[in-house]
């Protein structure tokens, strides 16, 4: 996202930090190669228009309407289910629904990397749409095997998926998690490089976690407390507890 593509000023910080993301989108992962990772992607900017999920949005209980996702085709129907309740529907996914998707066969580790390919695109498309400009073409995936790294200091703690304590990081994860504890840091931390990448992005496209808490400075062009009423509203809308 740079100032040749909005017809708004983008911080230079901002655009270097969507051209990571961008990039890293491509590349293989952790979990999930990069053919993979752009199929999923593609399918999280195919969602919204699903005919199934806009009936599960409309009912009391997204569980009990029945029949199939208008799917691209390119992914197994347990990905797609992940990929569309998550994208339509996220503030009535329960654990029971998370523990059906891992009886499925995806597992808990394939799941963080879901989410958080989920996320970069959702929060990048989402500043392309408040600017009024067309969300930038997915990359062409890189060749490439996944890592396969899982922490071995991730457990099951008080959240669905396993993910790292903060007193708790080994020496890989050490610059992770310097700085003071945050608990929504945690989320992706079952695969700490998806965690990274995101919390970077958020950094340039929020606040960077020091900032957050320096209320006697403004780092950005609006101040905390209209920072902080937007969030406030957009987590509403979107039914986020956190």
């Amino acid at each position: 996202m740079t100032d040749e593509t909005s017809p708004y000023p983008v911080r230079a910080d901002l655009s270097a930090a969507h051209a990571r993301a961008w990039h890293r989108l491509a590349r293989p992962g952790t979990w999930l190669d990069g053919s993979t990772r752009i199929r999923v992607a593609a399918e999280t900017r195919h969602a919204p228009g699903c005919a199934l999920c806009a009936r599960c949005k409309a009912a009391l209980s997204p569980y009990a309407v029945e029949g199939a996702h208008d799917a691209r085709g390119e992914l197994p129907s347990n990905w797609i289910e992940v990929i569309h309740r998550i994208v339509s529907d996220p503030g009535r996914l329960t654990h029971a629904w998370y523990q059906r998707m891992l009886a499925s066969g995806i597992v808990d580790t394939e799941y963080v990397e879901i989410i958080s390919v989920i996320a970069h695109v959702t929060a990048i498309d989402t500043f392309a749409r408040g600017l009024g400009i067309p969300v930038q073409p997915l990359p062409a995936p890189q060749s490439g095997a996944p890592s396969r790294y899982r922490p071995a200091e991730a457990r099951q703690n008080a959240a669905w998926a396993p993910n790292i304590a903060w007193d708790e990081h080994g020496p890989n994860e050490a610059d992770y998690f310097a700085g003071p504890p945050a608990n929504i840091r945690r989320a992706l931390s079952l695969v700490p490089d998806e965690a990274r990448s995101f919390f970077d992005l958020v950094a340039h496209q929020y606040l960077p976690g020091p900032a957050m808490r320096d209320f006697g400075r403004e780092y950005r062009a609006i101040t905390h407390a209209q920072i902080e009423l937007l969030a406030g509203r957009i987590s509403a809308i979107n039914q986020c507890v956190y």
